[in-house]
Order: structure tokens, then sequence, then C-alpha cells
């Protein structure tokens, strides 16, 4: 297995002393933090020009820790950094800032970590009497540091494993606070929320570490609730993502989970996989109760992300990225990381669900054999059939989680482009960018971040999303360097600006 330091043998600069003396592959290289927030524009292009009908932002959430951290680190206890590239009228700016969440207020204040992450060990004494509470739990740091969705002219950064959700100016970055929606919503939310823009709407749950429950919502175009139901479990579950059509949402549950009861003893999550229980999908009307789920089971893995979900008539089509086996396995030479390392070694393909609302038949299926994750459609088609996506592939003998080629696929012809990434660098999530003259659905561009190891300069890379194996057609420099970090989207000028893009609409 090929180390992060086969790779990248020196740190960077514009990095935290403190990790000097932190053994942690997810702190160095190109996964180190770095220490100042930026603000710039009219970016230098070294490759190509900003095409014309780009028109939006691509942004993307990371980790980005402050402090040195309190026991064993994992990637995914580093506090939220938001980096955003806007691209209107054949210019590119850039800002990335902290979002400053309640636990990172607290810090700076303290000058210190206090809450474990992920890893714990958690204080039991705080466990005790959280046990019942929906809301993110005070013995775990919430870093919100996973997605972002654009939503009634906010900019919502939320957390991997359910946490609060904060509300971001999507022009400045900067972070106005915890997001309520008018006191509608009173439990953590899951990082994955869908918004639909044919309806304005925001669709989302909220789970606990100790609750065999769902929380299950949905919020107006205004930021106010819709609705709100309860959706029983078999027992407490760690969804990440859920998928929505224009009549359902569909809810995850995959058997891997944590021990409430060894969490609840020592303070540690132990996460293992079921292989005697399936996955199961739960299709609740948008505005549905509990007693309207229909439950489809389905061969036992886990899915992070899913790429998009539809319907066709009675049946409801769902591609995503499917892990058929995602058993911890630690390799005894990596100590007490192990656990962590191996989590994040990813393996699975992308994969096709059907389920029949009507008749309860179901079927599954493999599209391919590729390891590939961070899957983005169109945004814009969440819930309704899209033929293209864009995923990551990722290697399966790199001790880290890491990208080395974007990958097309046409879903109707079942087919797949590759671009493989120089090597060296580590590019982020691929998001798609409609062009503003869009004849066809990949009429547009795919829109990256990249930081080359070998110098740590960062680049924003756009490619032809109709000819990917092109490489980049544009290479903007990037003031500061990026690190390795989550999700990314693009977000459309006529969210971002209303006002101009009304004009432009009129002209």
């Amino acid at each position: 297995m090929r180390k992060y330091t086969d790779i990248s043998t020196q740190d960077p600069p514009d990095r935290p002393t403190w990790v000097d003396h932190v053994d942690n592959p997810y702190l160095h290289g190109p996964y180190t933090p770095v220490v100042s927030e930026v603000t710039a524009v009219d970016l230098r292009v070294v490759q190509g020009s900003v095409p014309d009908d780009l028109y939006g932002a691509y942004m993307r959430q990371g980790p980005n820790p402050v402090f040195e951290p309190k026991g064993q680190y994992h990637w995914f206890d580093g506090d939220g950094m938001i980096h955003g590239l806007y691209m209107r009228d054949g210019g590119a700016s850039y800002i990335r800032k902290w979002t400053q969440t309640r636990a990172l207020h607290d810090e700076i204040e303290r000058g210190k970590v206090e809450l474990a992450g992920i890893m714990g060990p958690y204080d039991i004494s705080r466990i005790a009497g959280h046990e019942d509470s929906a809301t993110n739990p005070e013995y775990c740091k919430d870093t919100s540091n996973t997605t972002l969705n654009l939503h009634n002219g906010k900019l919502l950064s939320a957390w991997y494993n359910a946490g609060s959700v904060y509300d971001v100016d999507p022009l400045t970055l900067e972070t106005r606070g915890e997001e309520r929606f008018g006191g509608g919503v009173d439990t953590a939310l899951n990082a994955h929320g869908k918004v639909d823009v044919r309806t304005g709407e925001y669709i989302n749950y909220g789970y606990a570490d100790f609750q065999p429950w769902l929380t299950y919502y949905v919020i107006g175009p205004d930021g106010g609730l819709r609705h709100k139901a309860r959706i029983d479990l078999p027992g407490p579950r760690l969804p990440h993502d859920t998928t929505i059509t224009p009549r359902f949402t569909i809810l995850h549950d995959f058997p891997l989970f944590h021990d409430t009861a060894v969490l609840r003893r020592t303070g540690h999550r132990v996460v293992q996989f079921r292989r005697d229980l399936p996955s199961r999908f739960g299709v609740i009307p948008r505005y549905g109760t509990q007693e309207q789920v229909k439950w489809f089971e389905f061969e036992p893995g886990y899915v992070l992300h899913m790429v998009n979900a539809w319907e066709e008539g009675d049946w409801i089509v769902m591609d995503g990225c499917f892990q058929p086996d995602p058993t911890i396995r630690r390799d005894p030479e990596e100590g007490p990381l192990g656990s962590m390392l191996a989590y994040l070694r990813y393996k699975g393909h992308l994969r096709r669900w059907r389920m029949n609302v009507k008749t309860g038949e179901r079927s599954e299926q493999q599209l391919d054999d590729l390891n590939v994750e961070f899957c983005l459609p169109d945004m814009d088609l969440y819930g309704v059939k899209s033929r293209y996506s864009y995923h990551q592939l990722i290697p399966t003998d790199l001790q880290t989680l890491a990208f080395e080629g974007l990958v097309k696929y046409d879903h109707d012809k079942g087919t797949r482009e590759v671009y493989h990434y120089p090597r060296g660098w580590f590019p982020s999530e691929t998001a798609f960018a409609r062009s503003t003259r869009a004849t066809e659905e990949d009429h547009g561009y795919c829109v990256t971040l990249a930081t080359d190891i070998s110098d740590y300069r960062s680049e924003a890379w756009i490619f032809d999303a109709r000819d990917i194996q092109a490489g980049p057609i544009t290479r903007i420099e990037i003031p500061g360097r990026v690190p390795a970090g989550f999700h990314a989207a693009w977000f459309y000028g006529r969210d971002l600006w209303p006002q101009q893009a009304a004009a432009r609409a009129a002209a």
C-alpha cells in the first residue's frame, strides 16, 4: 500500500505549527490545513480563458482545523472552510473562509479544543443525559465541514454526522449563524439535504446517536417549515444521503452503524458492518407520514452518495455508488489510526436500484466496475431524470483517500469517459456547470480546484463537459493553497445575483 509520504515528502508553507508533531496522514501533505482566509479578484488565467457562458460559482467545503485536535484526529474533525470561485463576464474571483460554528467560536475564546472528534474518546459524563437529545450531541465536535446547499438566498453548510446547519452569506462567505428555519427544525440535520429547484423546497432529515428514528422535514422556499414526520427505524443508524423525486423522498437505512452500548459504556463510537441485515430504502410521499413509508430491501452494503433518482411511471429509478463490503479492516501497522484509515479506504462502484411503489417489485444492477465516488449530476436535475454524472476515480492502493481521475458516465448508453489527473495533483470533487447557452444536458463545464504537491500551487480547472478526456481547457491561478476536502457544488448566477440575472434575461 502506498502511503501519503510516497507522493508528498514535505509539508507545504502556510500551515499551523502544531502539525509538525502530530503524526497523522490527514494533517500532512495535500491534507495540511492552511492558516489564513483569502479574498482575491481578477484572478490570473494561466491557460485558456474563462468561458463567457459560465455564470455562477463553484464552492467546496472541507476540513481545516484551527487548533491542535483533542485525542486522535479524524479527517471529518477539521473545522469547515469554504472555498468559493465566482465566475461571470469572463472573469474570476476567489474567497476562502472558515465556517464560524459554535464549536469553533468556543475554541477561539478558550484558545484550545475541548470536544473530542469522531473517534473520541468522549466524556462519558457528557453522554449521560443526551441519549434522548435530538440535537447535535454536546460530547462530539460538530465542524460543519461537509456539504453546501443554496436555499432561500442562504448558503447552508452542514456536517457529516448530522449536526447544526449554518447560514452563510453566499457572496462573502461570512457565517451569519445557525439556521433553524424559523424555529421549525428542532433536531440536527443530515449533511446531504436536497433542494428541488422546481418547487424551491429543501428536503432533509435529522437523526441522533441513540435514537431509533429519523425526523423528516420539508422546508418551503421561504425558509419556513412545510412538513415534519417521525420515521421509526429498527435502531439508531448512520445514513449519509437522501434522494428525491417530484412525488417522493427516498430514505436510507444501511447495515453499517455504531453500537450504542459500547458508545455509552466506553465513549467510543465503534462502527460495524452487519452482513446479516439488508440495505433498505424507505419511499415516502413528499408530505407523507410514517404509515405511508414503503420499505424496499436489497443486498447488504453501504452508500455514501447517490447520483440521482427519478420516476418512470410507478417505478423509482435510483443510481448511486454502492460499497458491497464496507467492513472496516484495520492494518495493525497503522496503530491507533487504523480504524479511521480503514474506514476511509473506499471500494465501490456505480449501481442502479429500481422500486415499484405500486406492486412492491424491486431490482438492483451493477452498472460498472470502476472504483468511483463523489458523484454529481447537474444539481438542477435532482429528482428528475438525468443522463450524465461526474465522478472521482479513487485509487485502491493508497493509504489515504484521494482522487486520480474524472469519470463521466452516460447513464442512457451505459458508457463512460475517463480523464486521468497528472501525477501529483490533488483535485476536489468536480461540479457540472451548465452553459448559459446550453442546448443539451451536458452542454457546459466541469469545474474543480486542484493542488500540485510538488510545489503546492493551486489552480482552478475548467473542462468542456462534452470532452473531458481533452483535459482542462482553462486553468486559473488560485492565490493560496487549497487542501484536499469534501463536497463541491455549482450554484447558478440566477440564484447568486438575481437582479443582474433578471437584467440579463430582459436584455
